[in-house]
């Protein structure tokens, strides 16, 4: 009998999971779930992709300035902080002068207002890029962020021109609620990042051996051919050219897609999933919207074997 139970809590646990009162299930729920997002999401990812075109074509370069390969970082992340901090001035001059009504100090306000839309418009164009090459319950967050984020800088907007238009009062009301929305918006901003990794370097948490470890025959190395390796816990992908091997990590920096599967041109590997290439030579990135390099590996042969060993932790 007391068995029975045990099994019919067990059963009834896995059916129905407990509920999450968390705000992440809350998004999950609400956010996650709004299909309605896709309808809008397709044909401007569709025009994004478009106009950015393939890799060596000209608005590519682009891509790769707002994505930050340059720069080896995400560019969206660093200019999201001149909006919020510049809002978060305007905030609390608005709350002294709420109290002395100074000149002085509404114009400080309105100064940091115009600063933080200048800093959105930045933060925008290069967060719609990163964008654009999501998919799946990950665009539709990014999309209602990017969404919202849109509402927030309008409502900015319309309170400078009341702010100018000697209705103070008024404008302070408007951007006081746009930087309450403005504190959801960040959370689904950190969303996308923490939880669902956008825009963090893939292959951050893998290890691989400071040892050489053998990972294949070298009989079985195929000239020109990308081949996928385990080294030591972290896949490789090796190409041969002629007495040269080069290894570097199999995992793309940008997504985690598999660079094994991708195609070679020369000694570049191009990931199948989003079109970010990467020097099999060093495991630089030739162009986004991967951002990190790729971890390499010094290869070495003994006994029949290629041995590899990491050389970096990209």
């Amino acid at each position: 009998m007391s068995s029975d139970i045990v099994q019919g809590v067990e059963k009834s646990w896995t059916e129905t999971p407990p509920a999450n009162p968390t705000l992440r299930h809350a998004i999950g729920e609400v956010v996650e779930s709004q299909t309605w997002l896709d309808s809008l999401a397709n044909p401007i990812q569709k025009w994004l992709l478009t106009f950015f075109g393939q890799p060596g074509q000209p608005n590519r370069k682009l891509k790769d300035m707002l994505n930050g390969t340059w720069l080896g970082h995400s560019v969206h992340p660093v200019l999201t902080d001149v909006p919020l901090g510049a809002w978060s001035g305007t905030m609390l001059l608005d709350l002294v002068w709420m109290g002395n009504e100074d000149e002085g100090i509404a114009r400080g306000s309105d100064l940091t207002l115009v600063l933080g839309l200048l800093g959105a418009t930045g933060a925008a164009v290069t967060g719609t890029t990163d964008w654009s090459d999501l998919d799946g319950t990950d665009r539709r967050v990014g999309l209602f962020h990017g969404l919202l984020n849109g509402s927030i800088t309008l409502m900015n907007i319309a309170s400078l021109i009341l702010r100018l238009s000697g209705k103070r009062r008024a404008g302070i009301a408007l951007s006081s609620a746009g930087y309450v929305a403005s504190l959801f918006s960040a959370y689904l901003g950190g969303e996308l990042v923490f939880a669902k990794g956008v825009g963090v370097n893939h292959v951050a948490w893998e290890g691989g051996s400071d040892e050489f470890v053998a990972v294949m025959d070298e009989g079985d190395l195929v000239e020109g051919k990308l081949t996928r390796v385990d080294a030591g816990g972290i896949p490789a992908v090796l190409l041969k050219q002629g007495q040269n091997i080069y290894a570097i990590g199999a995992t793309c920096t940008h997504l985690a897609g598999p660079l094994d599967e991708g195609t070679l041109d020369g000694d570049v590997v191009q990931c199948p999933w989003h079109g970010s290439r990467f020097c099999m030579r060093d495991g630089s990135v030739v162009n986004g919207p991967a951002v990190y390099a790729e971890p390499t590996f010094a290869v070495r042969r003994s006994g029949g074997k290629i041995e590899l060993r990491r050389l970096d932790h990209a």
